[in-house]
């Protein structure tokens, strides 16, 4: 599928929340067979506590050499959300631009608070091979502590499963996500919309149209994504870890973006 320099090229938006750092460690520390390369296109959307330049001197040493970091930093926003133009509160254009950027035709996404198990990009690329998208289960997770908890099994589930099966024909989260850009080229401007008035939504957009795509499955879970008690469904994630035999009781989320 991708001749080009890298085999796929990770999109990760950040407004430079401590928790980028595990979220780029995690994908320096993907397992890949010798030769391939990835690409890590970090979009900084803001960077409201003056964060960037530690963070990266921090970070820069720890890059392996079949990783190639590229920062783009407009040096503003184009969210609704901090004065821009665009809808979506979560980056704006930036994730559209970025995945236009990417030297690679397989782009995965991923969101600075969430990270990626070791195989997660050998098991996409396995996955997408063939395909116009595929995508990897998520865990829920512990964003302060980094505890891994329970297997979403009720919202990232994939086409027409979990409980957006019968309003929005299914989901996967961004972070879960690849797609083949030059097939979806029709879709990517979605990323700067937004579904509903409070600038979210985009990923349900995107997912719209993906479904009726053809793609592939992991089948395993390879994402690791942070709860966060102020989103309107955590009480619904609790309750099904709860119905996993999983009690959680975690303390509000460091640096939530809700």
């Amino acid at each position: 599928m991708n001749d080009t320099r890298h085999a796929l090229a990770v999109v990760l938006l950040t407004t430079c929340r401590l928790s980028l750092a595990r979220a780029l460690r995690s994908v320096f520390r993907q397992r890949l067979a010798a030769g391939v390369r990835i690409q890590v296109l970090l979009g900084v959307d803001g960077d409201p506590h003056g964060r960037l330049q530690a963070l990266l001197a921090a970070l820069l040493p720890e890059c392996p050499a079949h990783v190639t970091l590229t920062l783009i930093n407009p040096g503003y926003s184009t969210s609704r959300r901090h004065g821009g133009p665009h809808a979506s509160f979560y980056g704006g254009a930036l994730r559209s631009a970025l995945t236009l950027l990417a030297d690679s035709r397989v782009v995965v996404y991923l969101d600075d608070d969430d990270w990626l198990k070791e195989d997660h990009c050998a098991a996409i690329l396995h996955a997408i091979d063939g395909k116009a998208w595929a995508f990897s289960y998520s865990i829920y997770a512990d964003g302060n502590t980094g505890q891994e908890l329970c297997v979403d099994g009720l919202e990232s589930v994939g086409v027409g499963r979990g409980i957006y099966a019968e309003r929005f024909g299914g989901f996967v989260r961004p972070s879960g996500l690849a797609i083949d850009k030059l097939r979806l080229l029709h879709l990517v401007h979605l990323w700067s919309c937004a579904a509903f008035p409070t600038g979210d939504g985009e990923d349900r957009l995107v997912f719209e149209q993906l479904r009726h795509e053809p793609h592939g499955c992991t089948g395993v879970a390879t994402v690791c994504c942070a709860l966060d008690p102020n989103d309107a469904l955590h009480a619904r994630r609790v309750e099904f870890m709860r119905s996993q035999g999983v009690d959680y009781a975690g303390a509000a989320k460091i640096e939530s973006s809700r």
